[in-house]
């Protein structure tokens, strides 16, 4: 999850920067721009930043609920490492005691 998330904010700021870097034709009668050589309205760039917006904060969520079960699995591992060495550590003792 967490490198999903980093992928979404990659593709976002892709998505950002594509938007501003639109060339306009500076005609006030006609406000169209080029996307990329294609022609496109307002409309067409105000979605492209929604879009943006909706997949960055998704990614950084993403990124924080990865980074949160990362971190939570890695603290289960460290204990379970931690019982398993006291676990081989009581072990045998208590079958020299048996033996005995």
């Amino acid at each position: 999850m967490l490198i999903l998330g980093l992928v979404l904010i990659v593709v976002a700021a892709a998505l950002i920067v594509l938007g501003l870097f639109t060339t306009g034709n500076g005609d006030l009668e006609d406000p169209t721009a080029t996307l990329l050589g294609l022609p496109v309205g307002g409309t067409t760039i105000f979605v492209i930043g929604l879009v943006a917006g909706v997949l960055l904060l998704f990614g950084l969520w993403l990124t924080k609920w990865g980074g949160k079960l990362q971190a939570r699995n890695m603290k289960e591992k460290r204990e379970m490492r931690k019982l398993a060495k006291s676990l081989q550590d009581v072990t045998p003792e208590s079958k020299d005691d048996a033996n005995n």
